[in-house]
């Protein structure tokens, strides 16, 4: 309880969460700010009206031009305005009920630009897609649409940046992540004169053609706009299944939640449906390239991740690289390679970390190589790049090379689209768990960060492949789940599944890999209450070798309540990842291997509540969160039948 004599107005640096402070105003500034204010969708109309007029009163106060542009959060209205120094330093006072002052994020294009383009280059064919493929929506500087590689896969073009209706891409960097959403094996097909097209193609101009030299700048309300972005792709793709990529992005040093991240998260609640939405994880800085070479790989580790890939819901994904080429043996005119192979991507940056945060990037895809040389950060590019399509395909230059995280993200989202294609049955939850449930560590990466949570931090869980995530074996069978917990009901499911004592038995000594992937989506808040920012949460366990169904059912009881000691919460397995780090988020995976003798049996697996903010209010506490759940055992190059062994079984659900 507060005293009353403790009681204060707010000062500025309260209101931006000491992101800056009074002194560092100038009064005869003019600042972009996003207000953080009393709304959202869950107050009352009359009062976000009455809100509204007061923020169009402050902007006219402020200097500001015409009427603030407005973000519809769950808890908050975001509006964005330009203030005077003056104003801004007065705020806390002006209007109560502006709860949070933050500076506008100024958005980047993740990829950094580094070299000029690539020769040019003769023309393949295109074999277009299968005709139940799902699209890839590119949302970025817009696509040359008339180039003939993306002319044939291309369902359809907007845009949502006033000013600029058309989607001509004149930077170039939206054209490179259609390419490779598009065509996966780009370079392959490059020399075999036959690309493959495994997705269609929805592009929309989401940021502004990007100018050179000096200039006005204004910020945008990022999460508006990225909405917005989201609905026309969803209206150009025509019912078909779409896969969102954005490999955008604007600084964000301490990791907090922002407008754009919580506009993500947001979308891909999508009402409790849920949405696929990849966002790349963001770079090094171009300055900060040049002289890498002296401290990678613990350079990466503190480079934070940009915005909004801090987004609980979205799938961010990192950088690493397999790629050496002729530059790694350092003949002719080409140094050597920096990154071993296998390793993290030089380009890629890293999460902050931190208790509470989830596992950021989740997984990393090819980022790119460099060969540092007197300072020029990517010598010898086209050896150790990505290769995609080029926006100035007019020219006779169709091909050209790219690197760091955004083409990433786009291979991912790709990687995703295949996946929706070859299972058109499974949901968001289901393909997001389909495809992180077949990532694994490289050795170089287990090398180059020896401490668990700074790999986590670095490289997610790993690679994904996306063979593995397409298919079982008879010796890696595979079940997949789907199904609805509501938290309030304080009730856990679990799942039986049947594992055969016979044919585990018939070879006990067999090393047995279990792996095991919980999705799911939360509904984000506006508001600070300490970790409650999901309005609920899942967490999963497994039932122990040497553990009762009794036993499993009293410690799920004691996890959800958080009143265990550190003996009690292990089910006895030696799981990779482990229980408190792999819980953090809405994408949590791990794995163990053991004994095919330690696994004999059915095991129970539980899902859990954990309580959010849906609890504090009546209309939401009753809300339930669909999840997804893939479970695999693989006896790796062992000619065991175990599929046809339990092909008769089914998991049951049993709730408790």
């Amino acid at each position: 309880m507060t005293r009353i004599e403790d009681l204060r107005i707010p000062t500025l640096a309260d209101l931006s969460l000491r992101e800056f402070t009074e002194d560092d105003i100038a009064p005869g500034e003019s600042y972009w700010v996003e207000l953080w204010t009393r709304g959202g969708r869950l107050d009352t109309s009359q009062t976000r009206a009455r809100v509204r007029e007061e923020m169009r009163w402050l902007a006219a106060l402020g200097g500001h031009q015409g009427v603030p542009s407005r973000f519809e959060g769950v808890e908050r209205d975001i509006y964005l305005a330009r203030l005077t120094g003056d104003v801004l330093g007065a705020l806390p006072g002006l209007v109560p009920e502006v709860y949070e002052v933050h500076l506008a994020p100024r958005v980047r294009l993740v990829e950094a630009l580094l070299r000029g383009e690539a020769a040019a280059d003769p023309q393949a064919e295109v074999e277009e897609p299968p005709p139940n493929a799902a699209v890839v929506a590119v949302h970025d500087t817009g696509t040359s649409s008339q180039h003939p590689y993306l002319r044939p896969v291309l369902q359809g073009t907007g845009s949502v940046v006033p000013g600029e209706p058309d989607v001509a891409d004149r930077h170039g960097h939206g054209t490179k992540m259609a390419g490779i959403a598009v065509y996966p094996d780009y370079l392959q097909g490059i020399a075999e004169g036959t690309l493959r097209a495994q997705n269609r193609l929805v592009s929309v101009r989401l940021i502004p053609t990007p100018r050179h030299g000096p200039a006005d700048d204004d910020p945008e309300l990022w999460a508006a706009r990225t909405e917005n972005s989201v609905v026309v792709a969803e209206e150009l793709a025509r019912d078909t299944t779409v896969v969102h990529s954005l490999s955008v992005g604007a600084p964000n040093e301490r990791g907090l939640r922002t407008a754009w991240s919580i506009g993500v998260d947001q979308l891909a609640w999508n009402d409790s449906n849920g949405r696929v939405i990849v966002v790349a994880a963001g770079n090094m800085p171009d300055h900060r390239l040049a002289t890498h070479a002296e401290d990678y790989p613990v350079a990466n580790l503190g480079e934070p991740i940009c915005q909004p890939a801090q987004a609980w819901n979205a799938l961010t994904v990192g950088g690493f690289t397999a790629l050496t080429g002729p530059a790694a043996e350092g003949t002719g005119t080409y140094p050597p390679a920096l990154a071993p192979a296998g390793g993290i991507s030089p380009y890629a940056s890293t999460d902050v970390g931190g208790a509470g945060r989830p596992i950021k990037p989740e997984i990393v895809k090819e980022a790119g190589n460099t060969a540092p040389d007197d300072g020029l950060p990517n010598v010898g590019a086209e050896h150790l790049s990505l290769w995609t399509t080029s926006h100035r395909h007019v020219r006779g230059e169709l091909s050209t090379p790219t690197w760091a995280t955004s083409p990433a993200a786009a291979a991912a989202a790709a990687d995703l689209a295949i996946l929706a294609q070859r299972h058109p049955s499974l949901g968001p939850s289901a393909l997001r768990a389909l495809y992180v449930h077949s990532a694994r560590w490289t050795p170089a990466m287990m090398e180059q960060f020896c401490d668990r949570k700074d790999r986590l931090r670095a490289v997610g869980y790993g690679v994904p492949n996306l063979q593995t995530a397409s298919s079982a074996d008879s010796n890696r069978p595979v079940f997949i789940y789907e199904g609805r917990l509501a938290p309030g009901a304080r009730q856990a499911q679990m799942l039986r599944i049947p594992l055969p004592d016979q044919v585990l038995n018939d070879h006990p000594e067999t090393r047995v890999q279990l792996a095991i992937t919980l999705t799911y989506f939360v509904e984000p808040t506006d508001i600070l209450l300490g970790r409650r920012y999901a309005g609920g949460r899942l967490k999963w366990e497994v039932q122990g070798p040497a553990e009762t169904e009794e036993q499993l059912r009293r410690r799920i009881n004691a996890l959800a309540a958080g009143s265990t000691s550190d003996n009690d919460r292990s089910s006895g397995y030696g799981w990779t990842v482990g229980q408190q780090l792999r819980g953090r988020g809405t994408l949590q995976h791990d794995y163990v291997e053991l004994t095919a003798s330690e696994l004999a049996g059915d095991r129970l697996l539980a899902i859990y509540p954990i309580l959010g903010w849906w609890e504090d209010r009546d209309t939401t506490k009753d809300l339930a969160i669909p999840f997804a759940v893939v479970v695999s055992v693989d006896f790796g190059s062992e000619d065991i039948d175990l599929y046809a062994a339990i092909e008769a079984s089914t998991p049951v659900v049993i709730e408790i």
